[in-house]
């Protein structure tokens, strides 16, 4: 009898443990679902100050100037960038690429066939961007006018499109090769560094004023630019102020058609005999898009200037 009783409760135990294991899985089944994550892939303040919504993974991007493009391929994205101006030329892949007009004034219908995500512009480009914006188009405006502002130029650009890791590795490479060019010079006092002019261009005759990328390159290559107190990006100047402030040094821009041009050729000019720099033929060609460009080879000129200027402390 006693047998009887608890088996009948052993299958009532049974039978509870059951219903409740249902219970419990379909209660879990019921239950609230894991959330999604809902939102724009990222919220950026631009170089302008501009708040931009970037609504997904970008992966189509059109680059507006050539320096913003030398960014983007440097971060990794030249699978991803369908479009350039007709003046981006470096890396060579970009010459691959679909054109979309001039960087003054590109052209908004290219820009729309190519159907992008992303469009990343310059200062100078409000009327297109205020059209792709209406459209739906994100546009991330840069605007870096120091090294320090490349540097932030490029983080943006990584956190616009995924690429972080990507472009703080580059960062950190320019870093340490700016650090190992300053550690070069570090011998070399102040008083003792030579005196540089740099012509951007000869007609009108201009140079690199204090505000320009070109000023901070010849600073970090242990230069002292002679028009460095002259607050402006690419100021007009006379042969007489070049002559009074008598560069040891004189670079140009080394351009196609530019590559035989000697000291002699500043020497034409009747005033620049008298100047150190042509008479002890001290007068170079540097190459001009990495000097002037906002981009990552910006190292490249200083490193460059910086050999030139003193040669024996990179031997």
């Amino acid at each position: 009898m006693h047998t009887v009783i608890w088996e009948e409760e052993a299958v009532k135990k049974s039978i509870l443990v059951l219903i409740l294991a249902v219970l419990v899985i379909f209660a879990a089944g019921c239950g609230p679902k894991k959330q999604e994550k809902t939102g724009p892939f990222a919220v950026l303040e631009d170089q302008m100050g501009r708040k931009v919504v970037i609504n997904k993974l970008p992966q189509r991007i059109i680059s507006l100037s050539p320096g913003n493009t030398e960014i983007a391929f440097s971060i990794g994205l030249e699978q991803r960038i369908v479009g350039v101006t007709d003046f981006c030329n470096y890396p060579a892949e970009a010459l691959k690429k679909e054109k979309v007009g001039g960087f003054a004034k590109p052209n908004l219908e290219a820009i729309i066939a190519l159907k992008p995500d992303l469009v990343l512009a310059g200062n100078m480009h409000d009327t297109t961007i205020k059209k792709l914006e209406e459209m739906g188009i994100a546009a991330l405006i840069l605007s870096p006018a120091s090294l320090e502002e490349v540097y932030a130029s490029m983080k943006l650009v990584g956190a616009a499109t995924g690429n972080e890791e990507a472009a703080a590795k580059v960062v950190a490479g320019m870093q340490g090769r700016i650090q190992k060019v300053q550690e070069k010079l570090a011998a070399i006092p102040a008083q003792k560094r030579v005196r540089v002019y740099y012509e951007v261009y000869s007609k009108p005759l201009m140079s690199a004023g204090g505000l320009s990328l070109i000023n901070e390159v010849l600073l970090l290559a242990g230069g002292k630019n002679i028009f460095a107190d002259v607050l402006e990006k690419h100021p007009k100047i006379s042969d007489e102020a070049v002559v009074e402030r008598d560069p040891q040094y004189i670079f140009f821009p080394k351009m196609h058609g530019s590559e035989e041009i000697k000291g002699d050729f500043f020497a034409q000019r009747p005033v620049w005999k008298k100047i150190t720099a042509v008479k002890e033929e001290k007068v170079f060609g540097v190459e001009s898009d990495a000097i002037s460009r906002p981009g990552p080879r910006l190292i490249n000129a200083v490193e460059e200037v910086a050999i030139l200027l003193y040669p024996d402390c990179f031997k």
